[in-house]
């Protein structure tokens, strides 16, 4: 039997966490290493009801409304003129997430006896945070009052749980800026930081905090914010980032998308070729997010040993390129009843 492991992302379209963390767990539940909440109270459109939070607090109020139809079209927001954007004038709501998700995860592990298991806890970075609310001309001088604030509740929900719950950081805005400026992509994130700020965060938290990375491409609607030529950015992006990560927090796994949206996996092996410069070191896992609606089953097999031959080595795990909270409910469980049997490298009968 294959020993890949089926990673979700993270939102799922359901109405409550249990009944999230129950559909995933039937799915792929022996194959997974961590159980992420299911994000319910925000899986359709991620980062909007963050923000519509904090217009609600006051933190930030609404410049131009839009219905978010795409990412491009999304509302724009400002900080309150008379008032400064800090840490401490932001409530993220990860804390009260993990409160809420803590006791069903330990129930459901139990009564399933799966051990080993880690509750996880998606956060989009400051970065992402500050340029999807505030746009270029705001990310720069407010990224840091929304990683202080999830720095902030990382630190409560280690005090909480401890090493039972792993932090995903969540890197839209820094891929998508990454692969748009490609094949410059290194002198983008050099100038603008973004895996320095990813490694930060994590620097930022308690020793013993576990962590994996979720670089995204977008997935509004089922629509990708950016797309890849090749597999080269992301792989710079994902060294870049290891490189710099600090000692004492585990770096568990990173994710990345090799499908974008409605767009399925390239079969062109060329793309995948720039992952034989991965290098994630040792105990960091991989996750392909390869698996996708739209290509057959045996043509999904085959981009997998496309990757695989590409990384000369077996997969670490697979995974949809993003969570699946934008679609469907039936396509949701017909995606990870794919992704189960890819990861055990068996067709569907």
């Amino acid at each position: 039997m294959s020993r890949r492991a089926v990673h979700f992302v993270g939102s799922f379209p359901a109405e409550s966490t249990e009944a999230a963390m129950t559909a995933m767990l039937d799915a792929a539940g022996p194959r997974m290493r961590t159980v992420p909440t299911g994000e319910t109270r925000r899986y359709e459109f991620y980062i909007r009801p963050i923000l519509e939070d904090l217009v609600a607090q006051g933190a930030l109020e609404v410049v131009r409304p839009r219905e978010w139809q795409t990412s491009r079209d999304r509302t724009r927001h400002r900080v309150p003129r008379g008032r400064s954007l800090t840490a401490d004038t932001i409530d993220l709501g990860y804390l009260k997430e993990t409160e809420e998700a803590l006791p069903v995860f330990t129930e459901l592990c139990r009564t399933r006896r799966l051990s080993g298991r880690a509750l996880q806890i998606g956060m989009p970075t400051g970065f992402t945070l500050a340029f999807i609310a505030l746009g270029t001309a705001g990310v720069l001088r407010y990224r840091g009052a929304f990683t202080g604030a999830t720095v902030r509740d990382i630190a409560a929900i280690h005090e909480l749980a401890g090493t039972d719950v792993v932090i995903q950081l969540e890197a839209t805005a820094e891929l998508v800026l990454t692969a748009g400026a490609q094949p410059a992509h290194r002198a983008v994130d050099r100038a603008l930081g973004l895996a320095r700020g990813i490694a930060a965060t994590a620097a930022a938290a308690p020793a013993g905090t576990r962590f994996g990375v979720h670089l995204c491409l977008g997935s509004l609607r089922n629509k990708a914010r950016g797309t890849l030529r090749d597999t080269r950015p992301l792989v710079d992006l994902a060294n870049a980032i290891v490189r710099q990560w600090p000692p004492g927090r585990p770096l568990e796994f990173v994710h990345a998308p090799l499908a974008a949206g409605d767009v399925p996996p390239p079969v062109q092996p060329e793309f995948y070729a720039p992952l034989s410069s991965l290098a994630l070191g040792v105990g960091t896992a991989f996750y392909a997010g390869l698996v996708h609606d739209v290509p057959t089953e045996q043509e999904q097999l085959h981009v997998l040993s496309l990757v695989e031959h590409a990384l000369g080595r077996p997969l670490d795990g697979v995974a949809s390129a993003c969570g699946l909270g934008r679609r469907p409910r039936a396509v949701a469980d017909a995606l990870m009843a794919r992704a189960e049997r890819l990861a055990a490298g068996e067709p569907e009968a």
